[in-house]
């Protein structure tokens, strides 16, 4: 199993090892919330693995305590920043800033094919919110292996229930042959090649692998990987900015897309030359994007 390959890229010790199946059962009653999500998981999830639990005493890691926040602050919290996972916003949620984090479970899934990127998402989202903890989440698709990391925040609409606030996903790629970014991607992984900062607590530990996702993210585009802390002195700041940069430059994309399939199709010269423009325009913003994430 090519997953496996990015599963043993943590370097996880011995005492973390788990190996204990899950029962898709589990999964359809935590984390199905219709019918067609319960068919789904039924007809495309092969296999679903615990490989391995991050907590502090597996890999000698400090939990995460949040801050005690009031029923009030709590209440007027909302997703507003923008889940990047369709469907999962919950105005009611606690923040993810306020979530304890005690250990990190490392899971892995295997889908049959024929499944579609779209359904690999939306599965991958159900299994987030099946499990109460930050989970690393391996999937094996048809196209390829992918990580998926999720914070997550308990609902207030409904106990025990939790919502994806915020989601990084890497693409789907070959573990066994990966390309040079991908090589590097995975060996920033190991736990002992995490900086010190990483290791302050599990919810630290959490943020830096996701933000090595934005760095490979990064890499797809400027085809260097640069490890967050190395490329900025408020390694913070800039991933931030650069998880920006690339929804804009995806945004800008399907815009060029469209754009041109208009053009195609459009008759009057005066319509094309208007169509050229801003497809010239177009062009140079995303260059101009491509130029600043390669900074």
């Amino acid at each position: 199993m090519t997953a496996q390959v990015l599963i043993d890229a943590f370097r996880l010790p011995a005492q973390a090892q788990v190996g204990q199946r899950i029962p898709k059962k589990m999964l359809v009653e935590q984390g199905a919330p219709t019918a067609a999500d319960k068919r789904l998981i039924n007809d495309t999830i092969d296999e679903l693995w615990w490989q391995a639990t991050l907590k502090p005493s597996t890999v000698g890691v400090p939990a995460f305590h949040a801050a005690p926040v009031s029923a009030t602050s709590a209440a007027a919290t909302t997703d507003g920043a923008g889940s990047a996972v369709a469907g999962t916003s919950d105005v009611g949620a606690a923040s993810a800033d306020t979530t304890d984090v005690i250990e990190i479970a490392l899971v892995s899934a295997q889908l049959r094919p024929p499944t579609r990127e779209a359904q690999a998402r939306r599965l991958m989202q159900l299994i987030h919110r099946a499990i109460p903890y930050p989970v690393l989440l391996v999937a094996q698709a048809p196209e390829g292996t992918v990580l998926s990391l999720a914070h997550k925040r308990a609902s207030l609409g409904e106990a025990g229930k939790w919502v994806v606030a915020d989601s990084a996903d890497t693409h789907a790629f070959d573990p066994t042959q990966p390309t040079a970014a991908e090589t590097q991607f995975m060996a920033s992984l190991a736990l002992e090649q995490l900086p010190r900062s990483a290791l302050a607590d599990l919810r630290a530990l959490y943020q830096a692998v996701a933000d090595r996702i934005t760095a490979l993210a990064v890499a797809q585009v400027t085809g260097h990987f640069k490890v967050p802390e190395a490329a900025a002195a408020t390694p913070a700041a800039c991933v931030a900015a650069q998880r920006q940069a690339l929804a804009e430059r995806s945004r800008l994309i399907d815009q060029l897309a469209s754009a041109r399939n208009t053009a195609a199709k459009a008759r009057q010269m005066s319509q094309r030359v208007e169509l050229n423009l801003q497809i010239q325009r177009l062009q140079r913003q995303l260059q101009e994007l491509q130029d600043r994430l390669a900074t």
